[in-house]
């Protein structure tokens, strides 16, 4: 008789882990179908808390509440078309610019190999010839549009799932307790839906006011350092800042390439590098750890995981969605007895 709940456990992990790698595959195999349903379902808890962050507004606040939802997703939809075009037309014009600074690389080059105390140049180094190559306009532009159009798909079908689901979001109530037969559990599901939208639309609320404010202090401090182009590399850093701990701080090595090609300075590039990193490290150690970990009550660790998880299955849209996504999966797990735990594991503050 000992040996059988010893058995059971065995055979529910086994259970577990299979469970597991199934989920993994349908998200891989149905990334297509699946990535846009749930961009659309974020979709709708930004445009909800953002409607009802409009009551407070004189005029708009007036407006019902359908026609606030609306007027939001038709803003979010405008606003990703004027990113498009505008990092459209940056992208051709960097690449142009950077042509223009040959003879940059090739004093960098040169400076690069004496302090190397190579005095010859080598067969290999032609590092000007190589760098125009990767920034040629021809190579370039293939894979921004693409990278634009795969994402603006993704999102045009988001939006309809959107529009769709807050057509019918008004219904949900009534609907759930016709679904559940039980005012009791109905209400329990409706709870954990309400602490879903509060958590996600919460922490993107505030994620986005933050990465505004990250992307103007940029823009201040590259037009103080001189760099072309502040704007697009402004932009650029509060975009992928929605990716945790690491998307700013890769984002910031392209203004201070920048800064290196257009100076041909190892100096300006450190202080670039060091003007820059101020603000992310002040983000990311100081200002979102304080007001925004408390709302998704996501661990430091279970952040990396589910970036490098997210990111393995559906790429850069996997890990802007890293936290959200991972967010709704503990709350669910901690409406259910048997993985309770894991949701414990997996916040910050042991409390949910």
């Amino acid at each position: 008789m000992s040996d059988a709940p010893r058995m059971n456990r065995l055979a529910m992990v086994t259970y577990s882990a299979a469970l597991m790698l199934m989920i993994g595959w349908l998200l891989i195999v149905g990334q297509a179908i699946l990535l846009p349903v749930l961009v659309g379902i974020i979709a709708v808890y930004i445009l909800t808390t953002a409607a009802e962050a409009m009551k407070a507004l004189p005029v708009v606040g007036r407006m019902p509440r359908r026609a606030r939802r609306l007027s939001v997703l038709l803003g979010m939809v405008a606003a990703f078309l004027v990113l498009a075009s505008f990092i459209t037309s940056n992208a051709t014009a960097i690449s142009f610019s950077i042509r223009g600074y040959r003879s940059n690389f090739d004093a960098l080059q040169a400076r690069f190999l004496e302090l190397l105390g190579v005095h010859e140049l080598p067969s290999w180094a032609n590092l000007s010839e190589r760098l125009l190559e990767v920034f040629d306009v021809t190579n370039l532009m293939p894979i921004a549009l693409s990278t634009l159009s795969g994402g603006g798909s993704v999102l045009i079908a988001a939006a309809l799932y959107a529009v769709f689901i807050l057509a019918e979001l008004d219904k949900l109530p009534d609907k759930t307790l016709r679904a559940m037969g039980d005012a009791k559990q109905a209400e329990h599901t409706l709870e954990m839906a309400r602490k879903i939208n509060e958590r996600i639309g919460g922490y993107l609320a505030a994620k986005t006011l933050v990465n505004v404010i990250l992307a103007f202090v940029s823009y201040a401090l590259l037009l103080l350092l001189g760099i072309e182009h502040p704007a697009f590399w402004a932009i650029l850093i509060g975009l992928l800042n929605y990716i945790p701990y690491i998307g700013s701080v890769i984002a910031v090595v392209f203004p201070v390439t920048m800064s290196l090609v257009q100076y041909a300075s190892f100096s300006h590039a450190a202080i670039a590098l060091v003007a820059l990193m101020v603000p992310q490290i002040a983000v990311g150690y100081y200002i979102e750890p304080k007001f925004l970990g408390r709302s998704v009550n996501l661990s430091p660790f279970t952040v990396l995981l589910a970036l490098a998880i997210w990111t393995a299955l559906w790429g850069m849209m996997g890990a802007i969605l890293a936290v959200p996504l991972t967010a709704m999966v503990m709350i669910i797990l901690a409406e259910i007895p048997p993985t309770r735990f894991i949701a414990v594991m997996m916040s910050e503050t042991g409390e949910l």
